[in-house]
């Protein structure tokens, strides 16, 4: 073989050495971008699910916290609706209950002692501002503002009636997937004497 074949071997020796070489930069490469894509990828799917499940908590929370809003209107309510049986159906069976430093032995006597006190004297209760806070799954805590006013009828030796303010800590448990009270404390700041007072007769309209 001549020195100009010789060189020209040498040559496309070079060459294709230099083509594999960079044949295999890009087939190195190909491999990196598509493991750098698939970790992008787990990277944006994983979160994409965290905030999936953080945004069903969130959901979770408040309708937790609107039920138990629904719970504590129903409270009053039947309250001043005397439906005292309802009132005490709203706590769970062994909740602990102390109202101005008096502790019930169980929502029965709590909402039956009420009913045997104020009859069918009007009244008016009302709570306000709750801050409530979701302590587990099933378990919760509250505190409200309240206002109440009661009223007996005028005649010998009618009771005298009050307007109060104070505030209520309570804790709450959801029992087979209902929210009910398992803790009152009623602590009230101030009593304002109200006068005995009979409301006027109402109609049906018919």
């Amino acid at each position: 073989m001549s020195k100009q074949e010789t060189g020209r071997a040498a040559t496309l020796r070079s060459r294709v050495s230099a083509a594999a070489a960079a044949a295999a930069l890009l087939v190195g490469a190909g491999v990196g971008v598509a493991a750098l894509t698939s970790q992008a990828a787990s990277a944006h799917n994983h979160p994409t699910s965290a905030s999936s499940t953080s945004l069903a908590e969130r959901v979770q929370r408040l309708e937790d916290i609107e039920e138990i809003h629904q719970l504590k209107a129903r409270y009053f309510r039947f309250v001043d609706e005397k439906k005292h049986d309802d009132l005490a159906a709203l706590f769970t069976p062994d909740a602990k209950l102390v109202t101005d430093g008096i502790t019930w032995k169980s929502p029965e006597e709590f909402a039956h002692t009420i009913r045997d006190l104020t009859g069918a004297a009007p009244s008016a209760h009302s709570g306000a501002m709750p801050e409530i806070t979701i302590t587990g799954p099933d378990t919760a805590s509250g505190i409200w503002s309240m206002e109440d006013i009661l009223t007996f009828p005028s005649g010998p030796n009618a009771p005298e009636g009050h307007n109060g303010y104070g505030q209520y800590r309570e804790t709450y448990k959801k029992v087979n997937g209902q929210w009910l009270i398992d803790s009152v404390l009623l602590t009230r700041f101030w009593m304002e004497p109200l006068p005995a007072w009979t409301p006027p007769a109402t109609t049906n309209g018919r």
